[in-house]
């Protein structure tokens, strides 16, 4: 292998008389956009024929599915090796606290209807 390029992804592809140009960009760590996010800037363009294109088009879809696959499996951690002194035997957790019972409420009292006072015959 001779040489690597790193790019951040493909900004265009155009397909003029037969030859296809992928355009690679970085992102540029000072220039911004109007957001303030990193400009893409065009840092290498590859150029193939389209029986070429076709080809490494297949490539980068079985590369999808295999990263899809991987995704959707999932995967076991590596094993964690403790450091420092070995855990102590976990002692029992104590038994859940019950809530006390509310304090007894008063009776409510009951009244009883009194009798009307008694009726004077009206005045003459």
């Amino acid at each position: 292998m001779e040489e690597q390029i790193f790019c951040d992804g493909i900004g265009r592809i155009a397909i003029i008389g037969g030859v296809v140009r992928l355009d690679l960009f970085t992102y540029s760590p000072t220039e911004v956009d109007a957001n303030g996010n990193p400009r893409p800037i065009l840092s290498h363009r590859i150029v193939m024929g389209t029986e070429g294109f076709l080809r490494s088009s297949e490539k980068v879809v079985e590369a999808v599915q295999a990263m899809t696959r991987n995704r959707a499996q999932p995967q076991a951690p590596p094993p964690v090796r403790p450091q420092g002194p070995p855990p102590q035997a976990a002692q029992p957790a104590p038994p859940p606290q019950q809530p006390a019972p509310p304090p007894p409420q008063p009776a409510p009292s009951i009244k009883t209807a009194e009798p009307p006072p008694p009726t004077r015959p009206p005045f003459p």
